[in-house]
């Protein structure tokens, strides 16, 4: 409380000096077993524990495939794989080439995700702790693991528009791998993010061996048919009968927030600097009111003839979603 002290003898009116005093009201006891009943805390604890048994039941069936449905991010926190997907740009050199070629610009994307050095692997891969970055993290750092350089790639492809999942299995070359599936008119296409090469599903010089699981940012999948060979997997995820999926349909916990940064471009031809700061604050960006967020800009100007300047904005907004 605020409390006005005047001087003896003095009007209300006189000049005094202000002081705030605190008083105890009581105090209240939240047993932990209430708090569990929030939605807001069941949720999180419901979808983890769904994971372990679901990973448990998968490793019943087939104790030799992979399958992965959380892991630790640089935090500490345990997550979702799912929500490492997310539509990402690919840097703006790369869009720039190859502007009338959907196929060429694909095979420019996953030779760019190859040239990003490999992180070497701990001895105790797959004890059940992986520790995985996301993809703007991995850029930065350049260096990533072989599901690092997985998503990236899938998450590039999502910004082309593509049918992207991300596919956990084994390859005769390099053991435990993680590939990207993509789905076309009439075919899969499987991408290895290392190499930058793509192989048709049919491809018998495919050095992938084994398709164990796959997911996506909505939900994941284990591969229930007896051959998991490339070759003779039916990778249509909606059969129950062939692929077991983690999050059941029209499950309420689907839409994760994906803990990649979001950010856009803004392109608008230059006339004065006002107009571009301008159009900054039209976005509205600036007004997130998550704790804790920070911001992202990059400006560039591209000159053509005549002194026109075309003028991009790259705006990003990070925040840290638990």
């Amino acid at each position: 409380m605020i409390i006005e002290k005047h001087e003896d003898r003095c009007f209300k009116s006189c000049s005094g000096h202000s002081y705030i005093r605190k008083n105890w009201l009581g105090s209240i006891v939240f047993p932990f077993s209430a708090l569990l009943q929030q939605s807001e805390f069941s949720d999180q604890i419901d979808i983890l524990e769904r994971a372990r048994i679901f990973t448990k039941n998968c490793k019943a069936l087939f104790p030799k495939r992979r399958i992965t449905t959380t892991v630790f991010n640089d935090e500490g926190i345990q997550i979702l794989v799912i929500r490492y997907i997310k539509a990402l740009n690919p840097p703006q050199q790369l869009l720039d080439m190859f502007l009338h070629d959907s196929n060429a610009r694909l095979d420019l994307v996953a030779h760019f995700v190859s040239l990003i050095p490999i992180m070497p692997e701990a001895l105790d891969e797959n004890n059940g702790f992986d520790i995985w970055m996301t993809s703007e993290r991995c850029i930065t750092l350049a260096i990533g693991n072989k599901e690092e350089h997985a998503i990236l790639l899938c998450n590039f492809f999502l910004y082309f528009g593509k049918k992207a999942l991300v596919l956990l299995g084994t390859s005769v070359l390099e053991g435990h791998v993680a590939y990207v599936l993509t789905q076309e008119t009439d075919e899969y296409l499987l991408w290895n993010p290392l190499t930058g090469r793509c192989h048709k599903q049919f491809d018998p010089f495919c050095p992938l061996q084994g398709v164990d699981c796959l997911f996506d940012g909505e939900n994941v999948w284990f591969n229930l048919q007896q051959n998991n060979s490339p070759m003779a997997v039916y990778f249509d995820y909606s059969k129950e009968s062939f692929w077991k999926q983690l999050l059941p349909k029209n499950y309420q916990g689907t839409k994760t927030q994906s803990i990649q940064v979001t950010g856009f471009p803004i392109q608008m031809p230059y006339t004065d600097v006002q107009s571009v700061i301008d159009a900054v604050y039209q976005t509205g960006i600036h007004s997130s009111e998550f704790p804790q967020t920070e911001f992202a800009l990059a400006v560039y100007i591209h000159p053509y003839p005549n002194n026109i300047l075309s003028v991009w904005v790259y705006l990003a907004s990070l925040a840290r979603h638990q």
